[in-house]
């Protein structure tokens, strides 16, 4: 089921009545059981069969974290429960997302073999979500084994914290420990906290409907024009521009509704994306985008390596091969492969050679220059992030690096690119509001700004929406 659509608008208005009636006290077990079931209701809406997924793996964990406090005395029979949970986990999103790569990778290695392979082709269709809620389960488990937090006596209230529906397919990312003691809080309903819920849904569905989905139909269009041997550069330059906009408003798009949501229902989500298009290095980047996968990977992967206890060279391999494991968690494919070791050498060049350091003024030429790199690199790894396969990305690359011209192109489709320009005004919008507030010390927008950003956006949604699309991340 997607936020944008008359299904969800039902549910929606089932879950606030909710909200003020049975859920005033916010705490009452009757609320919390009908969010569970709005949450299977929302995940299973259209292929019910892949309600299947998500209770195995709540079961899963609710099993191996209850038994691992029951050998709390015994460390190999707790690893041994760990190690279970994660392969049933780990099994199920391989099963499902990783299986084709797997047989293509064995197929080319008989082949390279000199051998004769007739593999058959693995058609498997991903869940939506698989990889979000997968990553989340998993963390709970992780947690209950290092101590940090207790195994959950309730099986339902375990599935809410997968389920919740807010969040369920496209993130945030949520730790147990950040979302289970909110069960038990007391959060009776706020006219402020629900008025800025519905600021959030509104600015998530402005980047959405208006931002992402416009963009998104340019993008379509003529991204294969783009990748052309006679494409025009700025034409290369302007799809790989466009994407980027188009995946940061899809994507905080989605983010805001389900933050949104949530306030409204009761609940607090973390932020998941922070103006990452004012990053002045490739560390300050990961830390506004994208920011719950971030540091699920720097706890859950990176201190695992070793982290940076083991010496600077081994602290930047770990670098590189947390980066390449985030491109391959984006899909099995190639291309995500190689978009995550380009931003996995991009940092640890960057730590290696102390290049940059968070917090330096924009002013600075050193700070200004870097910040050109950190986000050109970002701009250029769309090519990858995008593209079907490597060629079509190193095509778009090759075009958008050899120059800047407009000879070849057709005047109707370069007077739409040219309209597309206009669509990422908000995206800088965005992003200069918050430089403004961190660099300058503008506060925080007061209620009448909001109402005039409420009012621009709401008038932007009933007059430039676009034919809608899926959420970019639904894929993933």
């Amino acid at each position: 089921m997607s936020f944008v659509s008359v299904s969800f608008a039902a549910l929606y208005v089932v879950a606030i009545a909710l909200r003020f009636t049975a859920g005033r006290s916010g705490r009452s077990t009757g609320f919390l059981l009908a969010l569970y079931g709005l949450s299977l209701v929302f995940y299973g809406w259209h292929v019910p069969s892949y309600l299947a997924l998500i209770l195995v793996s709540t079961a899963t964990d609710y099993v191996a974290a209850r038994a691992m406090e029951g050998v709390a005395e015994r460390p190999r029979a707790r690893r041994a429960w760990l190690l279970g949970s994660l392969a049933v986990n780990l099994g199920l999103l391989g099963s499902f997302k990783y299986a084709g790569l797997l047989a293509e990778t064995a197929g080319s290695l008989v082949a390279l073999m000199g051998f004769d392979a007739d593999t058959p082709a693995v058609e498997i269709v991903l869940p939506i979500g698989l990889s979000f809620y997968t990553f989340q389960s998993m963390s709970y488990t992780i947690d209950v084994y290092r101590g940090r937090l207790p195994a959950e006596r309730s099986f339902w209230r375990l599935g809410l914290y997968v389920a919740f529906f807010p969040q369920l397919v496209a993130g945030p990312i949520v730790r147990a420990g950040d979302f289970l003691y909110q069960l038990s809080r007391p959060r009776r309903p706020r006219a402020r906290v629900f008025w800025m819920g519905g600021y959030l849904i509104l600015r998530g569905l402005f980047l959405k409907m208006v931002v992402a989905d416009n963009l998104g139909a340019l993008v379509d269009e003529h991204w294969a024009d783009a990748a052309a041997p006679d494409a025009p550069p700025l034409l290369a330059v302007s799809m790989l521009v466009f994407f980027s906009c188009q995946l940061f408003c899809d994507f905080a798009g989605y983010s805001d509704i389900a933050r949104g949501l949530a306030y409204q229902l009761g609940f607090r989500l973390p932020m998941n994306f922070d103006a990452p298009y004012i990053a002045t290095s490739f560390r300050e980047f990961w830390r506004r985008w994208h920011i719950t996968l971030s540091q699920w990977m720097r706890d859950y992967v990176y201190v695992p390596l070793g982290g940076n206890r083991r010496g600077p060279r081994r602290a930047l391999v770990n670098l590189l091969l947390v980066m390449a494991v985030s491109g391959l968690w984006h899909g099995a494919n190639v291309t995500f492969v190689l978009w995550g070791v380009l931003h996995g050498v991009a940092a640890a060049v960057e730590r290696g050679f102390g290049i940059a350091r968070d917090g330096r003024a924009l002013s600075q030429p050193r700070s200004l220059l870097w910040f050109a790199v950190v986000q050109i690199v970002w701009i250029l790894s769309m090519a990858l992030f995008r593209a079907e396969n490597t060629a079509q990305a190193w095509a778009i690359l090759g075009n958008a690096l050899s120059g800047v011209g407009v000879a070849g192109a057709e005047p109707d489709g370069w007077a739409q690119v040219v309209t597309g320009w206009w669509f990422t005004l908000p995206v800088w919008g965005l992003h200069l509001r918050v430089l403004l507030g961190e660099k300058l010390g503008v506060g925080e927008a007061r209620a009448s700004e909001r109402a005039i950003y409420a009012g621009a956006m709401l008038f932007a949604l009933l007059t430039l929406y676009a034919t809608p699309r899926g959420f970019i991340y639904f894929q993933f």
